[in-house]
């Protein structure tokens, strides 16, 4: 069985969680950006690589760690073992509804770009995220409403 070090990002903007679907896999579903930690990389700084690699935005704020947990995916239809960890990054810049941005060091290893439509989803509605990245979505809203201005 597989084993490697995960980072998952819940970046928010005001009541609004960035979410994104595979354009070519749809079957893989909303997920949060997300991905492998590198060799010599503190998983503060992959959380911060990964959200920029797979947004294409900037701006984030330093990332506040939720949780970190070891998990086994196979229930999720992977033969792998990740210990992950999961952080709230803040994103104060301007949020457009919807965009495309290709991710260009795909973890899968292949040499194609994967392409990304990204978008705002409010946390007060319900969210299905794929896999394990809907985990801690309770404590980003209990993190987020403290912030909130109606």
């Amino acid at each position: 069985m597989a084993y490697r070090n995960r980072v998952f990002t819940y970046i928010t903007n005001g009541p609004h969680l960035l979410v994104f679907d595979h354009v070519d896999f749809p079957e893989a579903g909303t997920q949060i950006p997300g991905g492998t930690i590198e060799p010599g990389e503190t998983p503060e700084d992959a959380a911060l690589r990964e959200a920029r690699e797979e947004t294409g935005l900037n701006g984030f704020s330093s990332p506040v760690l939720i949780a970190r947990q070891k998990m086994d995916l196979e229930p999720f239809g992977k033969q792998e073992i990740i210990d992950a960890w999961f952080y709230h990054l803040q994103y104060d810049g301007e949020r457009q509804a919807r965009w495309q941005h290709a991710e260009q060091t795909p973890a899968d290893g292949s040499a194609q770009p994967i392409l990304f439509e990204l978008y705002w989803v409010p946390l007060d509605q319900e969210l299905l995220l794929n896999g394990a990245d809907g985990i801690f979505l309770e404590q980003v809203r209990e993190i987020t409403s403290k912030f909130r201005v109606e």
